[in-house]
């Protein structure tokens, strides 16, 4: 496969990557018509979503790990937005090319953030869409689903000259409440948004391109303060307008020089998230402002002895807000700012063995502005390590250590003020915890991967990929709420409470011949306190994964089908039961004087199935048709 994997930083390709990797092409997207990114990739082994069904709150789950524990980025920018009950990032998979996925620790290339894994996010641009010959082009695309009822309406202008290339992309989309598999519907998760996307590319020359793209969303809707749950005393009824916008310019150079004869990137980047809500029952007014600047610089250096990728990374966040009422959270008045640097090598030992070590360096500090004498700072250093064995032509063996970090958030570190009433006896108030550490990954994992070619006739090709993997992450940072009745103790603090360890695997065989499409793929995570020995919470259920396809007419149609098994999870006193999901689709692809039109139909849970994944509190949606007719001119 030639898909490139943009979280690696060296260009490597699936096929090529050290890492345990997943790509979802745009061809994928389209077929699936996911309504979030975490949806995108629910098929893939030891990937799963949380936040629950509400789409703008959904979030993947890799390895057992997600939130903050999982960096995203788009474009190369970091997506570092959080704060409390609000969805993470808001990017609409209709304006993405492409979204790759690294499993496990890596904080060796990317500091911060990474230790259960990396979701990268590219957009599309208009060199990407126009076809052969064609200097302008744009689409129109209509879609609707029935489990909301929900209605997404797409178009985009693109356009490339010699040295300029355009792309003007916009959506906009509603549904009403989501139904579940018992014909009730989930109340308040209606809502509507809307974004776009600008980008402009200018190459001066074969060697250099330069790329400006602004994108923005806006998702409005009544939720839950906290919409994992339904309303309810300590989840009030919040309306919720909910901004992303961001702002990138890239810079490649590849010119033909040996130290940088692959190519250097440099990114610079701003986020800004704000969060307006208007908490109904109470009357009270809140908002949340969350902005990041940041610069990437990445190059790659092909030399006599290997291969090196290494660069600089930094970045600011900023995150301010208000509380409208008394007895509130009051959010932290902080300030992050992030300084690493990275290098990566890559050393041919012989013809078959090849050495990939990796350091990274990071220096982090934070202060609150809210909270006199709130400021410290701190510095990490992340090492990696992976050997490669190309055993035979058909066989490669892997095998790889990893360290990552996340530094406490703002949030983590400063937030004060009130958490809940307790009436006469009193409030829960926050108590800020500046001297939080930061959580540290140290992962081990074998990779096996083994392609054969002409299994049963000449013309079609067996792969499998499969890994073991024990991720052991010290210092988890997690919401402590302290109620202490005998001495009058009410309080809430972030605080490092446990040390895990995180163990499974994987296993993925996909199997083509001419038309045909195979596959069956097996994740399993398992959790536990490494102090107590008892099984975490928010461990997702073993998920067995089996898939066909087939293309027919010249490729111009294809049927697909997908049937997933999530086992039984037994966690303390609540038992979460397995379940067994079909999702069916087709796509046409006209050709002639129909040229351009494209229909896709899936059924997700087309048994209507009414179940829940472990650890929500929500039920998913029931049987949901979705139509796409796309235009292309």
């Amino acid at each position: 496969m030639s898909w490139r994997i943009q979280a690696s930083r060296d260009n490597s390709t699936l096929s090529s990557s050290k890492y345990s990797a997943a790509v979802i092409t745009r061809q994928q997207l389209e077929q699936q018509q996911p309504d979030s990114v975490a949806d995108a990739l629910k098929y893939q082994p030891n990937i799963d979503i949380g936040g629950g069904p509400r789409g703008s709150n959904q979030k993947p789950v890799i390895r057992g790990l997600e939130g903050t524990r999982v960096l995203q980025l788009v474009d190369g920018a970091r997506q570092n937005f959080v704060a409390g009950h609000r969805g993470t990032y808001q990017l609409d998979p209709e304006l993405l090319k492409q979204i790759d996925v690294i499993k496990g620790p890596a904080g060796s290339l990317w500091g911060s953030g990474a230790i259960g894994g990396v979701v990268a996010q590219t957009t599309q641009d208009g060199r990407d869409l126009l076809n052969g010959g064609q200097n302008v082009g744009g689409y129109i695309r209509q879609g609707h689903g029935t489990a909301a009822d929900q209605n997404r309406t797409s178009a985009a202008i693109y356009g490339a000259g010699e040295q300029f290339d355009l792309l003007l992309n916009g959506y906009y989309r509603d549904q009403n409440d989501v139904r579940l598999g018992d014909d009730r519907s989930l109340a308040y998760s209606a809502e509507c948004g809307q974004g776009g996307l600008i980008k402009l590319g200018w190459q001066p020359d074969d060697t250099q391109r330069f790329s400006l793209s602004h994108r923005q969303s806006e998702t409005i809707g009544s939720v839950p303060g906290n919409p994992e749950t339904n309303v309810n005393t300590s989840s009030p009824l919040v309306d919720r307008e909910s901004t992303d916008q961001s702002t990138v310019l890239d810079y490649q150079l590849n010119p033909a020089s040996g130290l940088v004869d692959l190519d250097l990137d440099l990114t610079l980047y701003h986020n800004r998230s704000e969060v307006d809500e208007f908490r109904v029952a109470q009357n009270q007014r809140d908002h949340t402002d969350y902005r990041t600047l940041g610069l990437s610089l990445v190059n790659r250096s092909r030399l006599e002895w290997g291969k090196l990728t290494y660069g600089l990374d930094g970045y600011q966040d900023k995150s301010r807000g208000y509380r409208q009422g008394t007895n509130r959270p009051i959010p932290a008045d902080g300030r992050s700012e992030v300084v690493g640097s990275f290098v990566q090598a890559e050393l041919p030992l012989s013809g078959a063995w090849t050495l990939l070590p990796a350091l990274r360096y990071d220096h982090f500090q934070t202060e609150a502005k809210n909270l006199a004498g709130s400021k410290r700072s701190e510095s990490e250093l992340s090492k990696s390590l992976a050997l490669s064995w190309q055993a035979t032509g058909w066989l490669k063996l892997i095998a790889r250590y990893d360290e990552a970090f996340r530094a406490p958030t703002s949030e983590e570190l400063y937030t004060t003020g009130t958490h809940f009433s307790l009436g006469p006896m009193g409030t829960n108030v926050f108590v800020p915890n500046p001297e939080l550490r930061p959580e540290k990954a140290a992962n081990k994992e074998l990779i096996v991967r083994a392609s054969f070619d002409g299994v049963l006739t000449g013309e079609d090709r067996l792969r499998l990929n499969a890994s073991l993997f024990r991720n052991e992450v010290k210092d988890f940072i997690e919401q402590q709420i302290i109620m202490d009745f005998a001495n009058r103790v009410f309080e809430t603090r972030y605080d490092n409470v446990q040390d895990a360890e995180l163990q499974g695997g994987e296993l993925a065989i996909d199997y083509d011949w001419r038309d045909l499409e195979l596959g069956l793929s097996y994740g399993r995570t398992l959790g536990r306190d490494k102090a107590t020995g008892k099984a975490l919470e928010g461990i997702p259920a073993d998920k067995w994964v089996a898939h066909a396809g087939y293309w027919l007419l010249d490729s111009q149609f294809r049927l697909g089908a997908r049937l997933t098994y999530a086992g039984s999870v037994q966690f303390e006193d609540i038992d979460y039961s397995n379940y067994t999901l079909l999702d069916v689709g087709a796509s046409w692809y006209a050709q002639g004087a129909l040229s351009g039109l494209e229909l896709a139909l899936t059924a997700d849970n087309l048994t209507d199935r009414y179940y829940r994944r472990a650890f929500s509190e929500l039920y998913e949606p029931g049987r949901n048709i979705k139509l796409s007719a796309l235009y292309r001119f």
